[in-house]
């Protein structure tokens, strides 16, 4: 009897974490897909209040208001031709680290980025250039 109620434990952690990776793609998907066409009413949905935005290469560290703020910026320096492309390198609990080609219409950018995903939202974007172009995606 001891055994299958340990058994029952491990089968329900289990289905918790298969949840909570499922809910993190689907998380990152919806967030590319904003950033995109740059959705605020979304992103502002999928961030945490508290959320933290960090662009390691430029220097800045953004709140979430600071980040919704840059939208209309982000907007004029993409262009409508922009591409997100993006895989998922690795994964736990709250932490997702994903690869992610800006592919512009003059250039594009690949980055490293980790996102630090609660019941909240996304509490933190941490963004740093791997490399110049997305010819190693």
């Amino acid at each position: 009897m001891r055994l299958h109620r340990i058994l029952l434990v491990i089968a329900a952690i289990a289905l918790t974490v298969s949840q909570s990776l499922a809910q993190q793609d689907k998380v990152l998907a919806q967030w590319f897909d904003a950033l995109r066409t740059a959705d605020r009413q979304t992103l502002s949905e999928l961030l945490s209040d508290d959320a933290r935005i960090i662009l390691n290469d430029i220097g800045i560290e953004q709140t979430k208001e600071e980040f919704l703020d840059s939208m209309d910026t982000w907007k004029e320096t993409t262009g409508s031709g922009t591409d997100i492309r993006y895989r998922v390198d690795n994964k736990s609990d709250n932490e997702t680290i994903v690869t992610v080609c800006y592919d512009f219409p003059n250039n594009s950018v690949l980055t490293q980025e980790r996102f630090l995903i609660g019941e909240a939202g996304i509490e933190e974007s941490n963004q740093s250039q791997i490399a110049e172009s997305c010819a190693d995606f």
